[in-house]
């Protein structure tokens, strides 16, 4: 496994900056992929990471843990938690970690390294070993079925579709889009 020192360097490399959130995320990776007994992530093909927040965390999750959405070993679920969960696909174990409930929030003035540097991975997260089922459409490697939307002609893979009066489309035609096309 990297230093410390050398996935802090790696995250902010990667994010543009070390806050508090960057730390935190590069010692959740450190300490997930340390229970599972994962020493080199970077060469371990069968961890599976989801995160529970779109923010800094996740970005250091990551790049520490050595997955990526691209390669479809990490998961984004919105809950709008600084959480993550750590599978070991090979050996059927995940564990869940998030920070216990009397860390304090950091402000913005306090040095990120500073501040956390005598925090212990105990003291800092709770964790739990959990299930996690994995849908054969989720796990990393070529999409397993590709069906066309009815409505668009985009193709939309992995189960993704949404079946509506006997026709599949993609969940942007179905109702569901983010956005909305211009006239």
């Amino acid at each position: 496994m990297r230093s410390l020192a050398e996935d802090l360097a790696a995250a902010r490399s990667y994010h543009g900056h070390l806050c508090h959130g960057m730390v935190m995320g590069v010692r959740m990776a450190r300490y997930g992929c340390r229970l599972l007994g994962i020493e080199d992530p970077h060469s371990y093909r069968d961890l599976l990471v989801y995160v529970e927040m779109d923010r800094c965390a996740s970005d250091a999750v990551g790049i520490v843990a050595g997955v990526t959405l691209g390669r479809r070993r990490l998961k984004w679920v919105d809950y709008g938690k600084m959480a993550a969960t750590f599978v070991d696909l090979g050996s059927g174990r995940a564990v869940r970690l998030a920070p216990r409930p009397e860390v304090p929030h950091a402000g913005r003035e306090e040095d990120p390294l500073t501040f956390w540097n005598d925090w212990t991975d105990q003291a800092l997260f709770s964790h739990a070993w959990v299930t996690v089922r994995v849908p054969p459409e989720d796990l990393p490697g070529r999409p397993i079925r590709t069906v066309v939307c009815a409505a668009c002609g985009e193709k939309v893979q992995d189960g993704r579709e949404v079946e509506c009066e006997g026709k599949l489309l993609c969940k942007a035609c179905a109702g569901g889009a983010y956005y909305r096309l211009l006239e």
